[in-house]
């Protein structure tokens, strides 16, 4: 690799890094090393391989396939278009987007100023965000070159004072499932479902940089792979500043409030600013990484009808009104969405990353799924329990998982057939 070729490297890394590390990936890791105490290793194996592996996986994934459009098609025709609109709508001005905006007021500005408005903090939130995501030609290399050593900076300082100064040893909780819990907690980050919309921007970056072929692959994978590196190192540290809490702080704490803990105990007063600025610049390169790829998604799908700038704006109007109900609201609306929408993006990936190109095994693995998603998200409680009666992993989070395994043998064995039948 010569100068220029590892300096867009680090600034890609950089900007795909903060991109995918918003403030639910700083709220979310303390919390389960509190509820994990001495287990967080086990806690924190899990939720890296869902919180950081997955999303590595899905920009290598994309970078093979080349475009969404042959990520997803072998389901059948019309399903990149569907699937990639629910996705980018949920990861988008309906779900991600408000979530950053209102967690920047609640975590990081109302912490400092206690009185602050918050239509005016989410104004102006979104009025930065606008700013960075207007122009996208370079959005990548503000965003690698600027945001992302003020996020880093801020982080490193939160981690290495919370190992220094620890507050506490973590506490045998005897607890059970510790990586299955980690595994789901990974969920909650979203950055599976983000990767395989970020790619595509990524790879239109590295692209205007006079990449082509398999070195626009090559690159696009190694970048991804430094950015969920940077995602897994940062997420154990915060994992085990929670685990050192496990002995002295209450399960029963917020997340919120957890990480707000642990910045005031192990720097004082300052903890809360410094916690103040990883939130805001957390939640602020994530919105812009998130409107971008919203604006280029809807160009493209409707060859340009929507313009970029229409879509980046009426996304950041929109966002702004959703942020108003406030993080609690937004993360239960949220919940049933994700559950329809992970299991099968998950297969999706591992599907492509291993170049399976079988579309039986992409038909008798995705569609079950798909539904089961959907069932367990919108059927009412007392319907699931009795389904649960029959099919025991049916409300369990890994439910899915011989759905797909048992319906990608079944498609492997149609295809043989239909090659039989054809010779």
């Amino acid at each position: 690799m010569n100068k220029s070729v590892k300096r867009d490297v680090l600034i890609v890394s950089f900007a795909l890094f903060s991109m995918f590390f918003g403030a639910g990936n700083v709220i979310f890791p303390p919390y389960l090393g509190l509820t994990s105490g001495s287990d967080f290793l086990l806690s924190a194996l899990g939720f890296i391989i869902t919180g950081a592996g997955l999303p590595i996986l899905g920009i290598i994934a994309i970078a093979k396939s080349g475009t969404f459009d042959n990520f997803a098609n072998r389901v059948f025709n019309r399903f990149p278009l569907i699937l990639g609109t629910c996705i980018m709508i949920a990861i988008g001005p309906l779900l991600a987007i408000p979530k950053t905006a209102a967690l920047t007021y609640e975590i990081g500005i109302k912490t400092l100023f206690p009185n602050s408005n918050s239509y005016i903090a989410i104004i102006i939130f979104f009025l930065v965000t606008l700013f960075f995501s207007l122009n996208s030609s370079n959005v990548i290399d503000k965003l690698g070159a600027i945001l992302t050593p003020l996020l880093l900076i801020s982080l490193i300082i939160l981690i290495v004072n919370g190992i220094v100064n620890p507050l506490g040893v973590p506490k045998d909780l005897k607890i059970e499932g510790a990586f299955s819990m980690g595994f789901v907690n990974g969920y909650q980050t979203m950055d599976a479902l983000a990767s395989i919309m970020f790619a595509m921007i990524i790879i239109k970056s590295i692209s205007q940089k006079g990449y082509k072929g398999e070195k626009l692959r090559n690159i696009t994978s190694v970048t991804g792979f430094f950015a969920g590196l940077g995602l897994a190192l940062i997420y154990f540290g915060l994992l085990y500043i929670g685990a050192c809490a496990s002995a002295s702080v209450s399960p029963d704490i917020s997340k919120s409030d957890m990480v707000i803990y642990i910045a005031e105990q192990t720097m004082g007063d300052i903890g809360k600013f410094i916690l103040a600025m990883i939130i805001s610049f957390a939640c602020l390169t994530t919105a812009i990484g998130l409107t971008t790829t919203a604006g280029e998604y809807f160009e493209t799908i409707t060859k340009g009808k929507l313009k970029y700038k229409f879509t980046v704006v009426f996304t950041c109007i929109f966002s702004a009104c959703m942020a108003y109900l406030g993080v609690d609201k937004i993360v239960a609306f949220s919940a049933p969405i994700l559950s329809a929408l992970y299991p099968t993006s998950i297969i999706l990936i591992v599907l492509n990353v291993f170049s399976i190109k079988n579309k039986y095994i992409y038909k008798a693995s995705c569609l079950p799924v798909l539904i089961y998603g959907i069932l367990t998200s919108i059927l009412p409680k007392a319907i699931s329990e009795q389904i649960n009666s029959i099919y025991p992993m049916f409300t369990d989070a890994f439910g899915w998982l011989p759905l797909a395994i048992v319906g990608g043998v079944v498609g492997y064995i149609v295809s043989l057939k239909n090659v039989r039948v054809a010779e």
